[in-house]
C-alpha cells in the first residue's frame, strides 16, 4: 500500500504533461517574438540604407545638372558640312 501512495496519480501525470506542453508553447511564442523583433530591426536597417541611397543618387544628379548649366561653358557645335558622307 505505501508504494501506491508514492506512485503518481493519473491526474498528476496529466497535469505534468499539460504543464510541459504549455512551457513548450510559451518557449515557441518567445522565440517567434524574438524573430519578429529581429526582422523589424532588419527592415528598419534596409529602409535606412535605401533612403540614404536615394538621397545620394538625387544629390549626384543635382550636382551633374548644376555643373552642366554654367553660362561660361561653351556649347558643343557639330558642323555637318565638315563630316565625311556615310558609306
Amino acid at each position: 500500500m505505501p508504494s501506491e501512495m508514492n506512485a503518481p496519480q493519473p491526474n498528476d501525470a496529466q497535469r505534468e504533461l499539460e504543464q510541459r506542453a504549455l512551457r513548450n508553447v510559451r518557449g515557441l511564442v518567445d522565440k517567434m517574438e524574438g524573430i519578429d523583433a529581429h526582422d523589424k530591426t532588419q527592415q528598419r536597417r534596409y529602409l535606412k540604407f535605401l533612403f540614404l541611397g536615394v538621397v545620394v543618387f538625387v544629390v549626384i544628379i543635382a550636382l551633374l545638372a548644376l555643373r552642366g548649366s554654367h553660362p561660361g561653358t561653351p556649347p558643343v557645335v557639330i558642323d555637318s558640312s565638315k563630316t565625311a558622307p556615310a558609306k
